[in-house]
């Protein structure tokens, strides 16, 4: 009896103890900490993974990473789930957002000549050159996390996020890693993801941030300090490589580099209890556009253990939340009670706030904030343009951050063409040198048919959309005369013009304005027989308005957009004089006309998307004189497939400059497929129309108007010297004696 009573206490004993403890075990709280580490576009697995633990109903309590990591773990901490964070990544265009890019469209109308338009660039500090950075500052990257983040832009502890998180950077100067914790969320991304070689350092708080992954990219005992019991670590870095692998300078490179972060991987690995290691290896760094392949290595990953997770989620039998399946809810605008600009040392605040519009202590949509972002970063003048929100004592303020550029650049680019022959681009730019709000440009393509240009812009309004333009333009060209298809003649202009305008843009993409123009045409025979004069140098006093539009997404082979100029011009030939005329004062009356007359010319191209790789080009023209008596001081010439002159109209079946005629009217159709990006060719045809002016012996070149059709097929590729385009073209149809020959047309590097 006595033992039955002892064996009953000892059993009822038993039961209350594995009550207590099994409360315990309820009450108490098991945390899961999640680590991603950095890899560039390998950090892309990160996703797949997420995708395997929300299927098993995990979610972590913290989220610590580095580099990529931070970025998918940061957006993953706001409240962005797994199929979202998939979309997000499957609609970036990943060559943009990781590059300085906007598109040309987004460039302000003056400056997109110069955009991107050059194979290098040489800052001047002083009066001496700096060799380029040849880094990415991030304007694209830095947009995007900015609107993905905008939801939390008042929470500064990132431990008060949905889930807490940390994210690491690498202080470039101490060589330590650095938590950041609080701040600005985005900032703070960046600066983890500061790829030493790809993007710039970043300077805050008197460091000089770069990418955490150099010294510690897998940040697991940072999770651990946060209060994680268990970890899931998801590593997508780099791996030592043995010497047999070492074999070219940029694996030994890359390996140096990042040897630290390496070396601290391995340490921090052993303190995970759930490992993934996607299998990575046949993708580098920065394959972004291999996005899709990269996710679902990541979900192969993840389901190798899937054992090991299922045991985890049996461990974590306690009260846990349910996955993130709610996105943040998009901001669509705020009000703003104080905007404040920071980084501008050379360009007045009055210049940057006028060219933003928005005023403070108002409403503000975020795409008009966007908007005005992009016209600050579209004038040229910077290298960044970023904006935060930031709550301070119950008030929104809007803070524009800049990285200025230096205030003078040289701008160089090699080119060569079948017209103009080898030569070097060169462009001296100044920006507030003479004056506020002003541009200087000297540029111009050093070769035999050479061209010169001087440039000064003033901007007479706060919002710098109402401007004085004045130009200088000295050029040399060769013009054939073809009599019957048979080079007779040959001429070479020097045509040198000033030209004085007053100007308004409306919005980005269109130019309207009038002007005044003093023009010297200077001809002299080089070739030929039966020549009639030594020169003519003709003086003409002009007077125009024109309008021009241009929403062509980027300079080189453009893939949407329209580009259109009109001009209508008075003209007044206020002097003829004449060396070696033949024919005396009969001669001399046939080639003065000092009654004024008027020109008109449009022209215009525009690009219909047929599929995501082949698109139509449509180009029509137009140009005629009105009140002519003897135009030969005003004349276009028509010819090869790319423009060669400021009077040239392309076209496909004639050489460059072979005709030189008064009026023309026409237009050209071009089939366009992109095998790559950066490669693509073309089936154009075009026709015209065209009336032809008064020779020096008072009779038609030819005896009546040319009609003419034109093919031509062109091969094209955006190479690092710039554009490459070679042209076949031949005349399909002529009514005035054009020979049916094929004609070849190489073009190779940038124009400006």
């Amino acid at each position: 009896m006595i033992i039955q009573r002892i064996l009953s206490v000892f059993i009822l004993l038993l039961v209350s103890l594995s009550f207590c403890f099994a409360q315990i075990r309820q009450d108490s709280t098991i945390k899961l900490g999640l680590v991603l580490s950095g890899g560039g576009a390998k950090g892309l697995a990160h996703v797949g993974v997420l995708k395997v633990l929300e299927d098993l109903g995990i979610r972590p309590d913290f989220i610590t990473g580095t580099s990529m990591g931070s970025i998918i773990g940061g957006l993953y901490a706001l409240g962005y789930d797994a199929q979202t964070l998939d979309s997000l990544v499957r609609s970036q265009d990943w060559d943009r957002v990781l590059s300085d890019r906007i598109p040309l469209n987004q460039v302000i109308f003056e400056e997109k000549l110069f955009f991107e338009n050059e194979l290098i660039e040489f800052p001047f500090d002083g009066y001496k050159l700096k060799t380029p950075g040849g880094l990415i500052y991030g304007q694209e990257i830095s947009k995007l996390l900015n609107k993905l983040t905008l939801p939390y832009y008042d929470i500064e502890q990132f431990c008060e996020l949905p889930i807490p998180f940390q994210c690491i950077g690498a202080d470039i100067v101490k060589g330590e890693a650095i938590v950041l914790e609080d701040g600005i969320l985005p900032e703070a991304m960046r600066i983890s993801m500061a790829i030493p070689t790809v993007f710039t350092p970043i300077k805050k708080d008197s460091i000089l941030f770069v990418d955490g992954g150099l010294i510690h990219n897998f940040p697991v005992v940072e999770a651990k300090d946060m209060g994680a019991d268990i970890i899931i670590g998801v590593y997508t870095g780099r791996k030592l490589a043995d010497k047999e692998n070492l074999e070219s300078f940029s694996d030994i490179l890359l390996q140096s580099v990042f040897l630290l972060g390496i070396q601290d991987a391995e340490l921090q690995k052993s303190l995970c209890n759930v490992y993934i290691e996607p299998e990575l290896g046949e993708y580098s760094a920065l394959d972004f556009n291999e996005f899709d392949s990269i996710i679902h290595r990541g979900e192969i990953a993840a389901k190798a253990q899937l054992e090991a997770l299922e045991e985890l989620v049996v461990s974590l039998s306690r009260n846990q939340n349910p996955p993130l399946t709610k996105t943040p809810e998009p901001i669509e605008g705020l009000y703003v009670d104080t905007i404040m600009v920071e980084g501008n040392e050379l360009v007045p605040l009055s210049q940057i706030l006028g060219r933003f519009i928005l005023k403070p202590k108002s409403y503000m949509r975020i795409v008009d904030i966007e908007g005005g972002i992009d016209d600050l970063f579209g004038t040229n003048y910077f290298k960044r343009v970023t904006y935060r929100i930031q709550r301070v004592d119950d008030q929104n303020i809007l803070k524009i951050i800049l990285v200025e550029k230096s205030p003078g650049t040289l701008r160089l680019a090699l080119n060569y063409d079948s017209y103009l022959g080898a030569g070097v681009l060169f462009n001296f730019t100044f920006r507030n040198l003479l004056m506020p709000a002003s541009r200087f440009i000297l540029g111009g393509k050093a070769a035999v048919n050479y061209r010169f240009n001087i440039d000064f812009l003033k901007y007479l309004d706060k919002t710098q959309k109402f401007a004085v333009n004045t130009r200088i333009h000295f050029n040399r060209d060769e013009l054939p005369v073809f009599q019957e298809g048979i080079r007779g003649q040959e001429f070479r202009l020097s045509d040198f013009l000033i030209d004085a305008r007053v100007q308004q843009r409306f919005g980005r993409n269109l130019l309207v304005g009038i002007g005044g123009q003093k023009e010297q045409l200077s001809f002299r025979p080089i070739a030929g027989t039966d020549l009639q004069f030594r020169a003519l140098n003709y003086i003409n006093n002009n007077y125009y308005l024109f309008a021009s539009y241009d929403s062509f997404d980027r300079n080189n082979f453009p893939r949407s957009g329209t580009r259109l100029y009109g001009e209508f011009k008075g003209l007044h030939l206020s002097n003829l004089e004449t060396e070696g005329l033949q024919g005396g004062a009969n001669a001399q009356d046939s080639l003065f006309n000092a009654d004024p007359y008027f020109s008109l010319k449009l022209n215009g191209t525009t690009y219909l998307a047929i599929d995501e790789k082949s698109q139509l080009r449509i180009s029509p023209f137009l140009s005629i004189l009105f009140n002519s008596k003897n135009a030969f001081q005003e004349f276009f010439l028509v010819g090869a497939p790319n423009e060669v002159t400021r009077r040239s109209i392309p076209f496909y079946g004639l050489d460059a400059n072979e005709l030189i005629v008064e009026g023309a009217f026409g237009g050209g159709v071009g089939y366009e497929y992109f095998l790559r990006e950066n490669l693509m060719f073309s089936l154009n045809a075009n026709i015209g129309w065209f009336n032809f002016p008064f020779g020096v012996n008072n009779k038609l070149i030819t005896e009546a108007d040319l009609f003419l059709t034109g093919i031509g097929v062109t091969i094209g590729y955006n190479s690092f010297l710039g554009p490459i385009r070679c042209s076949f073209t031949v005349p399909s149809h002529s009514e005035g004696g054009i020979p049916s020959k094929l004609r070849t047309f190489l073009h190779i590097g940038h124009r400006f």
